[in-house]
């Protein structure tokens, strides 16, 4: 009676553990993704005196952690009233997003937030601006055009980026993703008589704020490298 107790109960035993041993261990995607900001090549089509480009990509860290940067370059030129200069340029961004979203099984969206550490190089060219007559009864600008721009190169200017955003899988691996981020100017090379007006990577600078916004459109196409 007691040896077939025990047999039976090794029998359980070893039948538990054959059914745990044979249940699949769930294991999550690691991948590369590669993409584009889709707002710049917009701008470039609608927005006049602008051309534009941003590459982007991520890589998976953690089960919430990823690795991610925009490398790019802009060419902007802005007439007002006052100034007529252009930027051109190129700047990397690098930093982290967190992904805030718990998924299902087999998904991979995100809710996120991060960071990015910015840094441009460009030049300026100042093609006209206005003088602004002091001493004159009306106190009239009298804008000076130049026959030869007055070019400004080797400046550069960093930044940091504080951002939230969406990514979601619209196709097997193709996402489309929405950012807003803040920018907050660290520091920024200038030359003499003539301030930085606009950062490629950063855009409009201002002497009230050295905050700026922006917003990015993403689409990207991930690469999985392996499970675990």
């Amino acid at each position: 009676m007691l040896k077939s107790i025990i047999s039976g109960l090794f029998l359980f035993m070893v039948c538990i553990g054959y059914g745990q041993d044979s249940i699949p261990k769930y294991t999550e995607r690691y991948s590369l993704r590669f993409g584009i900001d889709m707002s710049k090549p917009i701008r470039s089509v609608v927005e006049d005196h602008y051309k534009g480009l941003e590459l982007t990509a991520d890589y998976r860290l953690t089960q919430t952690l990823y690795l991610a940067g925009e490398i790019g370059m802009e060419n902007k030129r802005v007439v007002s009233e006052s100034l007529d200069f252009q930027t051109s340029g190129e700047y990397l961004k690098i930093g982290v997003d967190i992904n805030l979203f718990k998924n299902w099984k087999g998904m991979e969206n995100q809710l996120l937030a991060g960071f990015r550490l910015g840094k441009s190089r460009h030049k300026h060219q100042l093609h006209g601006y206005a003088v602004r007559q002091l001493n004159h009864f009306w106190k009239e600008e009298l804008y000076k055009p130049l026959s030869t721009p007055l070019h400004y190169n080797n400046l550069s200017a960093y930044w940091f980026e504080i951002l939230v955003g969406v990514k979601a899988e619209l196709l097997t691996n193709l996402y489309m993703g929405v950012s807003v981020r803040m920018n907050y100017l660290i520091n920024d090379k200038e030359v003499d008589n003539f301030d930085n007006l606009y950062v490629p990577g950063f855009h409009r600078v201002s002497d009230v704020s050295p905050w700026g916004a922006g917003l990015n459109y993403t689409m990207m196409y991930q690469f999985p490298l392996y499970r675990k």
